[in-house]
């Protein structure tokens, strides 16, 4: 069976020649470039929104073999060959250039004609999108990577990768806005890893609705016995490992001993939501997990501990035939192509092999 690299999802640094990188540019401008032709702008954004997709891109040039770092050389190339003329940009990237994101939206927007409350929209999207990738579910992965695609009537896909370093895995999220119906609760159109976590604080789940209350409850009537709980877990800097009796299992949940400060502001902002607790500035990793402790202390409310995440023969067996149209419009865009012969033939039958895994 047909293993795409990229399935592993995992960091090898090895050296690959130059021509490794200009025959991908090569084969996926062209891709891209007869897809849009073939479908469309539109089309092409809600593509990227399916690790599918996103997958079979990879493979037809070559990247797969990369493995994870695959994701990082399409999104430079993506920014060399989609323009705002067609209807599309790209902005973010790799660690600081995903920092850029506010700024590139301003230069854009001008040219797109946006709005202050379309960039608005945008600009809080890309934020909280990271914000629920790196603090709400708390899987392990910080991300290094943040991309966001968006159409000139301000519809955007963002796909965004962590890291566990010392392990050298990676692990992708994908959005898209089209038929997002919430920021917290289950938003993403596919999270894929190559290893599952024992235990993740997810809580985007549906099954984490009430811990999402508890923690709203917490901060904005139940503040005293809040305050009464960090005194007694302040007395240490450090983290601190606690056994919480779930129903089922035992839970190990490292413990952080924040500030007040940060609990204090939250107070202050009384937020009427669990997106409007988690968008806070001052809300992070430490603070939220802080939070889901209370929430199980103080009213045995436990959130989601398994993880979100699937692996890509899980996608692709879940999807079954709803997502291999995505390789199937890929092989179209490959034969109307203006690549030569021979770089079609070696790349189809790479997409070939991959549909025998989507099917079998």
């Amino acid at each position: 069976m047909y293993r795409s690299g990229l399935r592993d999802l995992e960091i090898h640094y090895t050296y690959k020649s130059k021509w490794y990188f200009e025959r991908a540019e090569k084969i996926l401008t062209a891709l891209v470039e007869s897809y849009l032709s073939l479908h469309g702008a539109k089309r092409f954004l809600k593509g990227l929104s399916s690790p599918v997709f996103f997958d079979a891109l990879a493979v037809a040039s070559f990247l797969d073999e990369l493995e994870g770092g695959a994701t990082t050389i399409m999104a430079a190339i993506f920014k060399n060959i989609i323009k705002p003329e067609i209807g599309l940009a790209v902005v973010g990237g790799k660690r600081v250039e995903g920092y850029r994101v506010p700024a590139e939206l301003d230069i854009i927007g001008r040219e797109f004609g946006f709005s202050s409350e379309r960039l608005g929209e945008l600009k809080y999207a890309s934020r909280m999108v990271a914000k629920v990738d790196n603090v709400a579910i708390q899987d392990g992965f910080p991300l290094y990577f943040h991309l966001m695609v968006f159409s000139k009537d301000g519809e955007w896909t963002i796909i965004q990768q962590g890291i566990k370093v010392l392990e050298g895995l990676v692990r992708r999220y994908h959005w898209a806005s089209i038929k997002l119906k919430s920021f917290v609760e289950e938003p993403h159109t596919g999270i894929i890893s190559a290893h599952r976590e024992k235990i993740v604080i997810d809580m985007t789940s549906m099954k984490s609705e009430e811990a999402r209350k508890a923690c709203v409850e917490l901060v904005t009537h139940d503040f005293k016995k809040l305050r009464r709980l960090h005194e007694a877990f302040s007395k240490s800097v450090q983290l601190r490992l606690t056994d919480l009796e779930e129903p089922n299992r035992k839970i190990e949940l490292d413990i952080p001993s924040i500030k007040w400060v940060y609990l204090q502001s939250l107070y202050n902002k009384q937020p009427r939501d669990f997106e409007e607790l988690l968008s806070h500035r001052g809300v992070g990793m430490q603070t939220l997990r802080f939070l889901v402790f209370a929430c199980i202390q103080l009213y045995q409310v436990y959130p989601s501990f398994e993880d979100p995440a699937i692996s890509f023969e899980e996608a692709y067996r879940l999807a079954g035939t709803l997502d291999d149209k995505w390789i199937y419009e890929v092989m179209d865009a490959l034969k109307e192509s203006s690549l030569e012969i021979f770089l079609k033939k070696v790349s189809y039958n790479r997409l070939c092999n991959l549909l025998y895994t989507v099917d079998s």
